[in-house]
């Protein structure tokens, strides 16, 4: 397959500057924080600790503002790097914090790149927000733009009760999600929970996490103090830790990782 045509690269362009439902700063703060702050930074380490791969060709499925990109550039030997998102505001941003970047607005059903483009794919906190009737379709995606025994790692929202807002968001567990993504053709290798005790505390303040509107975003209105940040930034290192020994794998939290590949086409 060649790349897709005009046509569909003219459509993605023509996104939303940001995705339904979501508050007007959304982005910004993302932008803000998410170098920084100690949630984004220990989600990265563990991504790391479960598939520490740094060389080939990488697509962020899902980029926001650039985040994870801008670790991924600093800190590996990639040859291309990309990234798509639905908020053509979020692309805006990305732009100015990762310029090198090969960045596309579009919806993760209809990516912009041709088959077997990418080493690695990752899609973080994304698949969650994809509407019900496209989720199939954007995991055949995902799959068709991997590369032949290249691996997929999908952080997603791992709650067992969620509240919900709005029909594009939801809660996988475990099973749920590696079915979901055995059926699209990968061949899972590894799902763990994550953000184990500060998920239990959560819980046991009746706090589960919700879809970003106005009146609840998400994402923090502040910097968080010295000693949210420090025990965070603590817990979350532990758990990554723990999670660079081959086979270990945290039995509860409301955020969940798996590592994929797409099976060898021979």
């Amino acid at each position: 397959m060649t790349e897709v045509s005009a046509e569909r690269t003219t459509a993605t362009k023509e996104q939303a500057r940001r995705a339904p439902g979501i508050p007007t700063d959304y982005y910004d703060r993302i932008f803000a924080f998410e170098q920084s702050h100690f949630w984004y930074v220990g989600m990265r380490r563990i991504a790391d600790a479960l598939l520490p791969l740094r060389e080939g060709r990488l697509l962020d499925a899902g980029c926001g503002t650039g985040g994870f990109l801008r670790w991924a550039i600093d800190n590996g030997g990639f040859v291309r790097v990309a990234g798509i998102d639905i908020g053509g505001d979020a692309i805006e941003l990305a732009r100015r914090r990762v310029p090198e970047a090969d960045l596309r607005v579009g919806p993760l059903h209809q990516l912009p790149f041709s088959d077997a483009s990418f080493d690695v794919v990752v899609t973080n906190d994304v698949l969650q927000h994809v509407p019900e009737q496209d989720v199939a379709a954007s995991l055949s995606e995902l799959h068709r733009v991997l590369a032949p025994r290249g691996a997929l790692v999908v952080h997603t929202n791992g709650a067992r009760r969620l509240r919900r807002e709005r029909d594009d968001w939801r809660a996988y567990d475990r099973r749920t999600l590696v079915d979901a993504l055995t059926r699209a053709g990968f061949v899972c290798e590894r799902a763990t929970y994550a953000n184990m005790v500060l998920s239990a505390w959560g819980a046991l303040r009746r706090r589960v996490p919700h879809a970003p509107s106005e009146r609840s975003a998400g994402v923090p209105a502040a910097a968080p103090g010295r000693l949210v940040s420090a025990v965070g930034a603590f817990l979350l290192a532990a758990e990554a830790a723990l999670l660079r020994f081959p086979g270990v794998r945290l039995p509860y939290g409301h955020t969940l990782f798996v590592v994929a590949r797409k099976a060898d086409e021979a």
